[in-house]
């Protein structure tokens, strides 16, 4: 009766962590569940000027709660074609959201463009804005051809309460880590500088910056592409006399077979 009650128990907390493990948290409602408490403690921190405070809590906010969860799927517009969502996309996804009056450092783009350049085939870069289609059009010339160029419309877009906790709650500019499956590898703020840096410091600046989230995407492609191989073969570690029995038995084996089937 005890092995019974203690294989029951066993089972019972084998089967918890397998549903823990295979639950997908969406990011709107972990976001909705930390923002409060999180607005409370970074206002004043910033009241109080302590910036130091002001990352490490924003930091904990995303490493404790937002790391792992899963986008929420979404309508998204381009100025061409028609509308797309992230469930359509396949690869992993380097996203900025923005707004048209945002004023972004004059090298950010230049090294977006030229990280898109690079590395298009494997991630999806994607710049979202929170604007209207007219808005984003003057913007259109800045971008690279392979930095896919969206917006949302929140007046007309549905999935209002999605896209209030992504636009809303973290601000923008901010940068999401997605992998494939629109798991959220890590979100971090689109890095900053002194207006008057000049064109190379800025580029350089934003490349560097930007160039952590490409090599956080590309590094877990990698790994996922490693699980996926198949096994490589082992050497083979048997002694002589273990592989002569091994051929005489598939020697045994193959004359068996050809005999059954002449009966």
């Amino acid at each position: 009766m005890k092995k019974i009650l203690v294989l029951g128990i066993l089972f019972f907390y084998v089967g918890n962590i397998f549903a823990q493990l295979e639950r997908k948290i969406p990011f709107s409602v972990a976001i909705a569940a930390h923002i409060k408490k999180y607005n409370l403690k970074s206002n004043q921190a910033y009241k109080d000027q302590d910036l130091e405070y002001a990352e490490f809590l924003f930091d904990s906010l995303i490493d404790n709660h937002l790391s792992g969860t899963y986008m929420d799927n979404f309508t998204m517009s381009p100025l061409k074609g028609n509308p797309i969502t992230f469930e359509e996309i396949e690869k992993p996804i380097f996203l900025i959201s923005y707004a048209t009056w945002c004023v972004p450092g004059i090298g950010e783009i230049p090294a977006l463009n030229d990280l898109a350049d690079k590395f298009h085939d494997q991630i999806d870069f994607i710049v979202l804005f929170w604007d209207t289609k007219e808005a984003l059009k003057e913007k259109e010339n800045e971008y690279s051809h392979n930095v896919q160029l969206l917006y949302v419309n929140e007046k007309t877009n549905r999935n209002s309460y999605i896209i209030n906790n992504l636009k809303h709650s973290l601000g923008f500019p901010m940068m999401y880590f997605m992998d494939s499956d629109k798991k959220l590898l890590d979100i971090r703020k689109v890095a900053t500088h002194h207006s008057g840096e000049t064109l190379s410091n800025s580029y350089t600046i934003h490349y560097n910056s930007l160039s952590k989230g490409v090599s956080l995407l590309i590094a877990d492609l990698d790994t996922k592409q490693a699980v996926e191989k198949e096994t490589p073969i082992e050497e083979d570690s048997r002694t002589e006399e273990e592989r002569n029995i091994d051929e005489e038995y598939e020697r045994y084996r193959r004359e068996k077979d050809s005999l059954e089937n002449q009966h």
